[in-house]
């Protein structure tokens, strides 16, 4: 697989920033951990929206599927659905005043087979949020997945709370660079694919019915909803994408999850 030095630089320069505290001044002592109590981590730790951690769901997108096999030259056009589970948890204080952690993502989408957004989808990155306000976060992660293709990519978020206790939001945007995508299936000629390019925007919305403390024990449990729109971009070889039955160009979707 290609990988771009942009993403390969943030892999190592985050690793060391996140998880190796220790070099951060002369007294061995210290650790950014003795900034923090027990309760100050685990309110800053929700790496969804400012109050949650995990979502459960599902998603459609329509006019996602084009089906070249059925009919070449007008092809049917129909849209995909999809299950979800996203999880982000960013339990450590790092060096300069934020959090750190991983976040991780896995889909299941229908039709299962020869679909760029069907079939099974995972991705798990490394996360460093260096603004981390009770009501605003600012992060950025770095990582790698698969679906019809494997890929690194880079994805800065920014999350607010709009009611304190009930409803927050965040807003992402995953970029994949088409270097960093390495095509499954793809060509037999000894060539180097091109790899498939996206952009992604998600905005969501938290909706918390029973308000939310920051205490650990008090929250644990409790269950809101999670409502959120994806504006996708995707670019690559249009045979290729069309192997995996889709155009490139934009595409929209819409989900509905539980949020915890």
């Amino acid at each position: 697989m290609r990988w771009p030095h942009p993403i390969a630089a943030a892999s190592v320069l985050f690793t060391a920033l996140a998880l190796a505290p220790d070099a951060a001044r002369a007294d061995d002592d210290w650790s950014p951990r003795d900034e923090y109590s027990l309760d100050d981590n685990f309110s800053l730790a929700y790496g969804l929206g400012t109050s949650h951690f995990a979502s459960v769901g599902i998603v459609y997108m329509p006019g996602s599927i084009v089906d070249y096999e059925e009919d070449e030259q007008n092809p049917p056009i129909s849209g995909t659905g999809s299950f979800t589970v996203a999880a982000a948890v960013l339990p450590l204080p790092t060096l300069f005043g934020g959090m750190g952690g991983m976040e991780a993502d896995f889909s299941i989408g229908f039709p299962a087979f020869k679909s760029y957004f069907g079939g099974f989808g995972a991705n798990l990155g490394l996360v460093v949020q260096p603004i981390s306000f009770q009501h605003l976060r600012a992060s950025l992660a770095v990582g790698g997945g698969f679906n019809a293709h494997g890929y690194g990519y880079l994805k800065p978020r920014i999350a607010f709370t709009i009611v304190p206790g009930y409803v927050d939001a965040d807003a992402t945007y995953r970029w994949i660079p088409d270097t960093a995508s390495n095509i499954f299936g793809g060509r037999e000629d000894g060539l180097e694919d091109e790899g498939f390019g996206e952009h992604k925007l998600r905005a969501s919305l938290y909706v918390s019915f029973r308000p939310r403390t920051g205490n650990r024990e008090e929250d644990f449990g409790k269950v809101g909803v999670h409502l959120f729109y994806e504006y996708t971009r995707v670019s690559g070889d249009e045979e290729e994408l069309a192997r995996v039955r889709i155009r490139p160009g934009d595409y929209m979707s819409f989900g509905l999850a539980a949020a915890l």
